[in-house]
């Protein structure tokens, strides 16, 4: 089972996206270059592992955006 999730992510720091994604034990793929927010490009986030999804969520949107496992479930689907 691969879990999924897609973020928007700043065009400045696309470049950094593999990376990001590696070190969390993740694979990306980029969904739109000028997605829905602001044209900022959409990216699809998988994993096999969910603790390793869950942790790039975590840290993608920072100790502030206080988002609790219930939360995260909400964002990610299976496939």
């Amino acid at each position: 089972m691969t879990y999924n999730v897609e973020l928007d992510i700043d065009t400045n720091a696309i470049d950094m996206v593999e990376k990001f994604a590696t070190s969390h034990g993740c694979t990306h793929k980029i969904i739109e270059l000028n997605g829905p927010a602001g044209g900022n490009p959409l990216v699809q986030f998988s994993s096999d592992n969910f603790d390793h999804l869950e942790e790039l969520i975590e840290q993608y949107f920072g100790e502030d955006g206080a988002l609790d496992e219930e939360s995260i479930k909400t964002m990610v689907w299976e496939s």
